[in-house]
């Protein structure tokens, strides 16, 4: 028997897109990663934008920002999920889908194991407050995105409260307004993916197809920030509290001593979304 998937944003929570394409798992991994869409699994709470309350949260061409703060005022008052919580998972994942883990099952699979992977860091980049405004970092650079008329990847089909919260954590390109995407929150949040890339690590590809490692995401992260915002991610330097972190004057952003491909992001968060499929399993 095979799996037919017109599958799975199990690991994201969104049910927006689809797939004509046939993605085949084997029975124990299928088992496994539906278990972890289930509302009564008590691992259901850890998934960051399935407890803010997507895909219901948020309808084509929403704006409404109130709405999302109060969701992540409730969201950010309940427990954090435990690191041993999420290595758990991802342990079960590779234990339960290790011959499953090929680029045809990407969408399905790829997506579900890297969205568990950035999973903590989302939570803390979600609840980061701006210290001088006291205000929610996300919600403070979606307003600035939406005020400046840009679309998440710069596709009208994520215009919604779901693809600007992901566009944003973290912003990775500063699209022609370099002051916007230099601001304390952007780079704090930006910080925040990168010091969760240098601790810990992925042991499998962050996208099957690609063999992306996180290593290279950090890699393209810093390189932005520190091309476009002269700032060096990957410290416990807050950006909210500068002390002259990098020379205005260092060329070190600079790969190879010239500009690099990575200012054209091959990979993005938001785009990790916009590239899986929607849940609903069938067995035929």
């Amino acid at each position: 028997m095979k799996l037919l998937s017109t599958v799975a944003l199990i690991a994201l929570g969104a049910g927006a897109f689809s797939s004509t394409a046939e993605a085949v798992l084997s029975a124990g991994c299928n088992t496994y990663i539906t278990s972890l869409s289930q509302a009564t699994n008590s691992l259901a709470k850890c998934r960051v934008y399935t407890a803010l309350g997507f895909p219901g949260l948020t309808h084509t061409n929403d704006h409404d920002t109130d709405k999302l703060q109060k969701a992540l005022t409730d969201y950010c008052a309940t427990p954090a999920c435990t690191k041993e919580q999420y290595a758990g998972v991802l342990k079960d994942l590779q234990t339960n889908c290790a011959a499953d883990m090929v680029a045809e099952n990407q969408d399905i699979l790829g997506t579900t194991m890297t969205m568990w992977y950035l999973s903590p860091a989302q939570r803390e980049a979600v609840c980061l407050k701006n210290p001088t405004t006291n205000t929610t970092c996300v919600v403070e650079s979606i307003k600035d995105v939406i005020a400046r008329g840009q679309f998440p990847n710069d596709n009208k089909n994520e215009d919604d409260l779901y693809g600007y919260i992901q566009y944003v954590s973290p912003l990775v390109s500063a699209k022609g307004n370099t002051t916007a995407f230099c601001s304390q929150c952007n780079q704090e949040v930006a910080n925040i993916f990168s010091n969760h890339y240098i601790k810990n690590p992925s042991s499998f590809p962050l996208n099957f197809a690609q063999q992306l490692s996180s290593s290279k995401l950090n890699e393209d992260l810093q390189y932005q920030y520190k091309s476009a915002c002269k700032v060096t991610l990957g410290t416990d330097q807050s950006a909210f509290k500068p002390t002259n972190p990098t020379n205005p004057n260092d060329n070190s952003g600079s790969k190879d001593g010239k500009n690099s491909g990575a200012q054209s992001l091959a990979f993005s968060f938001g785009g990790v979304a916009a590239a899986a499929v929607a849940v609903a399993v069938a067995m035929i």
